[in-house]
């Protein structure tokens, strides 16, 4: 069994289908039991970055669109959600007295030499006064993460950027199972707890993007191939169980990527 607690430096990436409800509205429970997990990180002394996807989702409370999105659309809704979606981390952080920043990133400023640089300089500074960062992939003028990985990418590459020991992919499933199938009707006994190394086969597991999030599953594995060749842990749960941070020690379904 492995503890959070024996990590210090600790990314949590928040899928868009465990904040938002198909109908653009804040799923106020799950942010309400994550928000408290986060309180309950940084009074142990961890030093907690949030990755937050959600922004075109709940885009679509006040602007409605058909259900397959244009570029355009999604660029319009991202740009209209994201301030919903900083509202909704505002409202619920505030319960702990934790202060809140945002950063709208895209996986290419987290390579670029000046561009990362001075990304990792505000974060670490963010994270000395006290203020956590909540970081999104700038959509409005970025395409690849609206296309692809539903923040998995961006989450990985933040937590390689900032020296992470630990990635949390918080989502609507428990974790990798053996193939797609099985994670769709969530069969018994094929949930894989822990992966030491990205094979072809890990991969072929995955299955393909998914529709919701965009990303699906082989997206959070390309983000754990990367974690994995950076010393950093990642691990897969599901965002919707209670108390899902704390418990994630205790609780015997999800996946942990670490390097054996």
């Amino acid at each position: 069994m492995h503890s959070i607690t024996s990590y210090n430096r600790i990314v949590i990436k928040i899928g868009s289908a465990v904040l938002a409800d198909s109908d653009g509205k804040v799923n106020h429970t799950i942010l309400s039991s994550i928000s408290e997990d986060v309180a309950w990180l940084i009074k142990n002394g961890k030093e907690v970055l949030i990755v937050s996807s959600g922004a075109i989702a709940l885009g679509r409370k006040k602007i409605k669109f058909s259900e397959n999105l244009t570029l355009p659309e999604s660029q319009a809704l991202a740009a209209h959600g994201q301030i919903e979606l900083m509202s909704a981390w505002k409202k619920h952080l505030n319960k702990f007295s934790i202060p809140i920043s945002q950063i709208l990133l895209t996986p290419r400023d987290t390579e670029l030499k000046l561009s990362s640089k001075n990304a990792q300089q505000t974060v670490n500074k963010l994270l000395e006064v006290g203020c956590l960062p909540i970081i999104n992939e700038n959509d409005t003028t970025a395409t690849d993460e609206i296309k692809f990985g539903d923040n998995d990418l961006l989450a990985s590459k933040v937590a390689k950027l900032i020296g992470a020991d630990l990635l949390i992919i918080l989502s609507t499933v428990d974790g990798l199972y053996n193939s797609e199938k099985d994670m769709q009707t969530r069969k018994r006994g094929s949930l894989i707890k822990e992966v030491g190394k990205i094979t072809p086969k890990i991969k072929m597991m995955a299955g393909h993007a998914s529709q919701m999030g965009k990303g699906g599953m082989i997206s959070k594995i390309d983000a754990a191939e990367i974690c994995l060749k950076n010393k950093c842990a990642m691990v897969i749960a599901s965002g919707k169980n209670r108390k899902p941070i704390r418990n994630i020690s205790t609780r015997t379904k999800q996946t942990w990527f670490i390097k054996k």
